[in-house]
């Protein structure tokens, strides 16, 4: 009898710890010209004139921009109240004749319809949907519910490019089925190393904000290639929020790091540089980790496919991502 009781208490133990991730995530159907792709503002309110500049470049690519009803609508620095912001991205989702979503910046909110929002919309239709920074939360959503999305640059950088640049040529030809392989230049902390596995991360402030959530995209059982990105926090607190992944457990579990842009940060007492804080964080773990990758808050912001397989190889003189999708 007591062994019984003790047994369906482990069980009971066991069903109340959240599940990791085993879904391999869904690769949404690549666009062809003619497609249509909305336009929605999850968080802060945009600039009307980047949005409508990048939605000029989107109709040069061969795509119809559909805006959503609150794009530029304003409350306070939100683009418009929770419920109408989370109608336009339920809109995008679930309207058939949308086949991407492309959000016009980030900032802050996103977080804030999502709590509200049944995540089968997502599983039931699943579409690309593009952003980076605060929309790192819609990214997390996203994998955590087997759906493929696209961590790149908005509207604002399309406008002010043209989307001449290389960072808008890459995302351009992926979202018509063209897969990059990034070639970027050896840093001097790089570890070498190749490792495969799924491809997840984004700005280090939202990944640690949704860690514990129904949005957490680390909680996987397959092998995760882990890139992160900031901008404007000192080093004590990117020191603070890497070691909340460590303490988390999921620095342990990752096959390969890669640290993007790190724009902004205040140097400390014991650390000059961002990248002497992660390697001082980083120098014992056995794993391939890369440097200054070209992604974040930078002008070279390589889009990065959110839940792909990837291959990561790191040598003396370069490193190489290449998408396996």
């Amino acid at each position: 009898m007591k062994i019984t009781t003790a047994i369906i208490s482990i069980m009971m133990v066991m069903l109340s710890l959240p599940s990791l991730h085993s879904q391999e995530p869904v690769r949404p159907a690549f666009l062809k010209e003619g497609d249509k792709i909305a336009i929605i503002s999850p968080a802060s309110v945009p600039d009307k004139l980047f949005v409508d500049g990048g939605a000029e470049i989107l109709r040069q690519w061969g795509l119809i921009p559909v805006y959503g009803t609150h794009v530029c609508s304003q409350n306070g620095t939100f683009a418009g109240t929770i419920t109408q912001r989370g109608n336009d991205l339920q809109w995008a989702l679930t309207d058939p004749e949308i086949k991407a979503i492309m959000c016009s910046r980030g900032g802050y909110g996103s977080i804030q319809e999502l709590v509200r929002m049944d995540t089968n919309i997502i599983k039931n239709n699943p579409k690309w949907i593009i952003g980076y920074s605060d929309i790192t939360a819609i990214h997390g959503a996203m994998v955590s519910n087997g759906v493929m999305s696209i961590h790149a640059h908005m509207l604002e950088h399309l406008n002010k490019t043209k989307g001449e640049d290389e960072s808008s040529q890459y995302l351009r030809n992926m979202l018509f089925g063209e897969m990059p392989v990034y070639t970027v230049e050896h840093h001097p902390l790089n570890k070498q190393g190749k490792a495969s596995g799924t491809l997840v991360g984004g700005n280090l402030s939202l990944i640690t904000s949704i860690a514990g959530s129904k949005f957490n995209f680390l909680d996987r059982r397959d092998d995760i290639i882990l890139f992160i990105e900031d901008i404007d926090e000192n080093l004590e607190h990117l020191n603070r929020m890497t070691y909340q992944l460590i303490a988390s457990g999921v620095i342990d579990r990752v096959k390969a790091i890669i640290l993007g842009d790190f724009g902004g940060y205040r140097p400390t007492a014991d650390f000059d540089t961002v990248e002497q804080m992660f390697d001082s964080i980083f120098q014992n773990y056995n794993i391939p980790i890369c440097y200054k990758f070209p992604c974040g808050h930078t002008f070279r912001n390589f889009p990065m496919i959110e839940g792909a397989k990837v291959t990561l190889t790191i040598t003396g003189e370069s490193t190489t991502l290449q998408f396996d999708i």
